[in-house]
């Protein structure tokens, strides 16, 4: 589907909007990214939700959504130190709520919307999470470069591969699923991701190593591409062409995020495996 002049403009400019909020907040600090990223989660949960459960009130999920901002909170506060990470231990009870409130519910399909809540947290929550624990690698001090990386890495291949497949794209990735995607210009994404994270990265960002950035822009750059494919399958399971209509010219808040979902945790666990933090 080729977009047309009024929504490629539409577009570029929400995009161009993102990346200077996006940017503003790592600059301002920890809070200012902490509270934009928790407002997209919660935006992001309140995406799933309508899209699992249409014919729901929104109050049916209000739960989910505040369970969501807890679990957020939580590992924000922990993150930073502001908390003891011992705080997850009232996740138990939480979760034992929504097992239990079900008996109440009297609902046809019980344990569908117990998975659809916890998939909610992990699917939406956890990534955007993990993003306030990198925040704080490699010693503990407010450091956003290896956030930063994530999106430039992100940002990099999702132009690279979009204008490599609208001008060379013949062969589809994954037609079942985004009949756009083209290998032409997913490979070219990745490629350019790559270069930029061997030779550009370590210049401007001194925390990791060249051959640490190559391993983190390779880890983004793929995982990117398996996170909007991803979506794209939850989408098509719920039988909708976008998650939301809050961001014109992509969508939701889903549809923009898609590609953060498994880079974040996947870059978080590499550098876990390197014993960083």
């Amino acid at each position: 589907m080729k977009l047309n002049q009024r929504t490629l403009l539409q577009r570029i400019l929400t995009g161009s909007v993102l990346v200077a909020v996006i940017l503003a907040a790592l600059w301002w600090g920890f809070l200012a990214f902490a509270v934009l990223f928790g407002l997209l989660a919660q935006v992001g949960l309140f995406e799933f939700y309508r899209m699992a459960v249409p014919r729901e009130k929104t109050r049916e999920y209000l739960a989910s959504i505040l369970a969501g901002g807890i679990l957020y909170t939580g590992m924000a506060l922990s993150a930073s130190g502001r908390v003891d990470h011992g705080w997850m231990v009232l996740m138990i009870p939480l979760c034992a709520f929504f097992l239990l409130v079900e008996l109440y519910l009297n609902r046809e399909q019980p344990f569908a919307h117990v998975g659809l809540t916890f998939l909610g947290l992990i699917y939406i929550v956890l990534p955007f999470g993990l993003l306030s624990y990198l925040l704080f690698l490699p010693n503990g001090l407010y450091n956003p470069e290896l956030v930063l990386g994530i999106f430039v890495f992100l940002w990099t291949s999702d132009s690279v591969a979009y204008v490599l497949g609208r001008s060379i794209g013949r062969t589809k990735l994954f037609e079942r699923i985004s009949p756009n995607k083209t290998a032409e210009g997913s490979v070219g994404g990745v490629l350019v991701a790559l270069l930029l994270g061997y030779w550009a990265m370590p210049v401007w960002c001194t925390s990791l190593s060249a051959a640490q950035w190559l391993v983190v822009a390779g880890l983004v750059s793929v995982a990117g591409v398996y996170g909007d494919l991803l979506e794209s399958l939850l989408k098509r399971s719920f039988d909708r062409k976008d998650s939301g209509s809050l961001l014109p010219g992509h969508g939701g808040v889903l549809d923009r995020f898609d590609s953060l979902i498994l880079s974040a945790p996947l870059v978080y666990a590499y550098l876990r495996l390197i014993h960083w933090g």
